[in-house]
């Protein structure tokens, strides 16, 4: 298993297998150059699932790699909540996922950081994102994948989804089973 196909199982195990809409994880811009052959083999492994793949950005000394759900990250846009947001926050309106992805990216280089929005975009439930925003990050029940203002059993349960699919997935690279064949299957 390569430096890329661990992270990328490490990382975007629940985008890959239904569960989340994206998830990100970031690659020391030292290695994105032995990287960049495992990246395209999976960008066209991850189109046939209707999954993409693709560069976000940079800062300091890492590149971040942004897998996402077409999908699901449609479904959770067309939420008239989340539309009426994102076109505050400047997205542009009727725009396409790869417009509305392009514009995240334009907004985590102007912020210097991750916009707050961008837990949409990750899938998480929406009324947690707002409640984030809302109070500023603080006052939050329960904090794991993200801070958890809402049902706290219901992402109890979602992080450990998350977990066994990822532990699922890590223990059958482990015993040889290539991960082209892992992600393919699932």
């Amino acid at each position: 298993m390569s430096y890329f196909e661990e992270q990328l199982i490490l990382h975007a195990s629940p985008v890959i297998s239904g569960l989340k809409a994206s998830n990100m994880f970031s690659i020391p811009i030292k290695a994105a150059c032995t990287v960049r052959d495992d990246f395209c083999i999976y960008c066209k492994i991850l189109s046939e699932k209707g999954l993409k793949m693709r560069f976000l950005y940079a800062l300091a000394d890492k590149v971040h790699v942004f897998v996402y759900n077409v999908k699901l990250i449609k479904e959770i846009i067309s939420d008239s909540n989340v539309k009426a947001f994102l076109l505050k926050c400047g997205y542009p309106p009727e725009s396409s996922i790869t417009d509305m992805i392009n514009f995240l990216k334009v907004r985590i280089n102007n912020n210097k950081g991750f916009p707050h929005e961008i837990g949409f975009f990750f899938g998480y439930p929406k009324d947690d994102v707002f409640e984030f925003i809302f109070n500023d990050g603080k006052n939050y029940k329960f904090c794991g994948c993200w801070k958890v203002y809402t049902d706290e059993l219901k992402a109890a349960e979602m992080f450990n989804s998350y977990r066994k699919i990822r532990d699922s997935y890590l223990k059958m690279a482990k015993e040889g089973i290539p991960v082209q064949r892992i992600v393919s299957a699932a």
